[in-house]
């Protein structure tokens, strides 16, 4: 005869509440349930509900515990303890997980932001993290002066770290969760207008860097991919540039070649004619910087090979964006243009805005053209519909609208 599941607690008839299974010494409870399967019962370190796994036989269940019972343990005596803080998180996660996952200047963003979350609430063990501990170190970063921007990009950090501690079950869940993000306020995002552009362009022509200016305002570059540029790169006479590496900065590294930012943004280029001119004055700039360096001109390699950089400082070091940034205002005061608003990435948007609202091209097409993996990446990186609203009404009234169009309000 079957045995007659009884779930794990049963009531009797003078109220009192038996609990089947439950071993004495606290390992647990192993029941038959109401679905006809067994239950066996167990609570993880540093949890307080109890978690069940369940077996067809009641040693099944119980060989099941067993198992899951040593999981656990490998994990809290290898990896953490269960008072452990978020400071042994944080630098856990950056160099186990985050590290495989990321590029080295990511990677030296996330360093920076881990040393925020150390130096405030590192000391403290994850599990004493509840929410309204969360709201009040979150409240003093904006306190303190932080940007909005950074503080919510901190955030996301330290909620990647907690999900470890949930993970490895030294919390039941994410108190991160259950904090508001706070309201960013971004600045403007400036566009320029094509006319604005040629002026800045024509004014860096000058500049040491000037070629970086125009692959910034022209070619709708990366600052990362002008920096990372190689004369075996480039074909002058045919017009072509293939991107192959990035200029990047780590943190407390400084400047390395590295990968680009994303895979669209490798390959080939068609440069205008006027940054191949540019490039040709680079060359036989640098040229003359190497004569006078002699052997203290460095050499440079990425992934095994030898690199010969079209953009280096005068002693042939790599150039930083801060650098770069410093040309491209330069160019903008020369230009008669308030520099304000005006950086080495104001020259992708201005890419996108121009060939998008001016030229009327395909958002395709200019996502191929500057490099970018996705056309909503494109999408979001124009500043201006110029005249295209206008254009579409018209069309559409053409096409559609059955009235002549003389009758139309002027």
């Amino acid at each position: 005869m079957a045995r007659k599941a009884n779930g794990k607690r049963s009531v009797s008839r003078d109220g009192s509440v038996r609990v089947h299974g439950k071993a004495s010494n606290g390992e647990g409870s192993v029941y038959l349930d109401a679905d006809g399967s067994w239950r066996a019962t167990y609570v993880a370190p540093g949890s307080a509900r109890p978690k069940r796994v369940r077996g067809k036989t009641r040693e099944e269940a119980i060989a099941r515990r067993a198992v899951k019972l040593e999981e656990l343990s490998q994990i809290q005596s290898s990896t953490f303890h269960r008072d452990a803080t978020v400071a042994e998180l944080a630098a856990w996660w950056l160099d186990v997980v985050a590290r495989h996952r990321v590029r080295a200047s990511t990677l030296g963003t996330y360093s920076q932001r881990v040393e925020r979350i150390t130096n405030t609430i590192g000391q403290l063990p994850a599990r004493s993290l509840k929410p309204e501990r969360i709201a009040r170190w979150q409240s003093d970063l904006l306190k303190s002066g932080l940007a909005s921007g950074t503080v919510a990009d901190v955030r996301v950090t330290l909620h990647q770290v907690l999900e470890q501690a949930v993970i490895h079950e030294l919390i039941a869940s994410n108190p991160v969760d259950r904090v508001a993000a706070p309201k960013v306020v971004r600045g403007a995002r400036r566009a320029l207008v094509s006319e604005d552009a040629r002026h800045l362009v024509g004014a860096a022509a000058e500049d040491r860097l000037g070629a970086v200016v125009a692959l910034l305002f022209v070619q709708g570059w990366r600052v990362s991919e002008a920096l990372g540029l190689g004369w075996e790169d480039l074909d002058l006479d045919a017009g072509i540039a293939v991107v192959r590496r990035a200029g990047i900065y780590v943190h407390k590294v400084g400047m390395v070649l590295g990968p680009t930012k994303n895979a669209g943004a490798s390959g080939t280029h068609h440069l205008s004619a006027g940054v191949v001119e540019l490039l040709r004055a680079r060359r036989k700039a640098q040229a003359a910087e190497r004569l006078a360096a002699r052997e203290a001109w460095p050499t440079h390699t990425y992934e095994g090979q030898t690199v010969s950089l079209v953009f280096t400082n005068e002693r042939g070091g790599l150039v930083n964006r801060q650098a770069a940034a410093k040309a491209v205002t330069r160019a903008a005061t020369r230009a008669g243009l308030d520099p304000k608003g005006i950086a080495t990435h104001t020259g992708r948007r201005t890419a996108v805005t121009v060939l998008y609202a001016e030229a009327g091209l395909d958002i395709s097409d200019i996502a191929r053209y500057v490099g970018h993996k996705g056309e909503a990446t494109t999408a979001g990186y124009v500043r201006s519909l110029g005249e295209r609203p206008k254009a579409t009404a018209a069309m559409a009234a053409s096409m559609l609208d059955p009235l002549p169009t003389q009758h139309l309000p002027a």
